[in-house]
């Protein structure tokens, strides 16, 4: 199995660091334009493999023309991103013309590997990395609302104090301010809130309270660390395995909407089943009304960042 990863900062370089030791690949090859960083990056990758923990792996500097027989390719690549912005969309129009032009070269090489977006704002580049190609629809994703999910389900838990693995709990629409925590669908090892609240004789937890908070405390971690790269890169790591390993998982990414909740022309993270073929069906499960109302307002805030880009 050969993997490309186009974009080695910090985010590339902690995927890289997670992704080697599972021990999937046998090559990954490794593009950026920033030359210097990134053999610094991949030599250093090479050297740990001194050590008997890690297994000897083919980590390379690259170029495109590398990527004609990779099986999946994940891109981070972006215009900096700064402890000052309140909203990854700030990023969209520097990082449209990134995007239009990494997958005009994958064109040139490739239609066969599966892509997987990470950039910010990661719903409208999704999109837009749709829509301005050729690329077959169904091998493009982005990391969408997993790690929203992942923190929703780690709120939850600490506030009932137990493990997250027992919480059942999802995010849709937005990769941001705009997330839509689905409530309606949590469950505690298979138990609705309100019936382990019942069983466990416990405080109520305040919905709205974790709904503010659930796209707040990733700025938490930007402004006082200076950067993102830990959670996202986990994520990933997980969205690659269910992939290489055919898992055929259902988890909340982001795709090319086809008419789910009668939605065109956008990207955003809903459940969708994931094979070894990238997207194989998106789930327009039934909310209640206020979660649609906040997947519409989700809709219409990732149409106005695509506005943006196409300005």
């Amino acid at each position: 199995m050969k993997l490309g990863i186009i974009g080695i900062g910090k985010v590339g370089s902690q995927f890289l660091t997670d992704i080697q030791y599972m021990n999937q690949f046998s090559e990954i090859t490794v593009i950026d334009s920033n030359e210097k960083l990134l053999k610094g990056e991949v030599l250093d990758h090479q050297h740990m493999q001194g050590l008997a923990s890690t297994n000897s792996i083919d980590v390379h500097v690259g170029d495109y023309k590398d990527l004609a027989d990779a099986n999946l390719i994940v891109i981070t690549a972006s215009t900096p991103m700064d402890a000052s912005i309140v909203d990854r969309t700030s990023l969209a129009r520097n990082n449209k013309t990134i995007v239009k032009d990494i997958m005009s070269r994958i064109e040139q090489v490739t239609h066969d590997a599966i892509i997987i977006f990470i950039t910010n704002p990661v719903d409208a580049m999704t999109y837009i990395a749709t829509t301005a190609s050729n690329y077959p629809k169904h091998k493009i994703l982005g990391t969408g609302t997993l790690l929203e999910s992942a923190r929703f389900r780690k709120l939850i838990a600490n506030h009932y104090n137990i493990d997250p693995k027992s919480v059942e709990a999802f995010v849709m629409g937005e990769h941001g301010k705009h997330a839509v925590p689905i409530w309606s669908r949590v469950r505690i090892a298979g138990m609705t809130i309100e019936e382990f609240e019942e069983l466990y004789d416990c405080e109520p937890i305040d919905k709205e309270a974790i709904s503010s908070i659930i796209d707040k405390v990733a700025f938490d971690v930007l402004h006082n660390k200076g950067w993102t790269n830990t959670a996202i890169s986990r994520a990933t790591v997980e969205l690659v395995n269910t992939i290489v390993l055919n898992q055929r998982a259902i988890l909340p990414v982001t795709s090319m909407l086809e008419g789910e909740y009668n939605k065109y022309n956008v990207g955003l993270g809903m459940p969708t089943l994931i094979s070894n073929r990238g997207v194989e069906k998106r789930f327009a499960l039934k909310l209640d009304e206020i979660e649609l109302q906040r997947l519409a307002d989700a809709e219409a805030y990732i149409k106005e960042a695509i506005a943006v880009e196409e300005a």
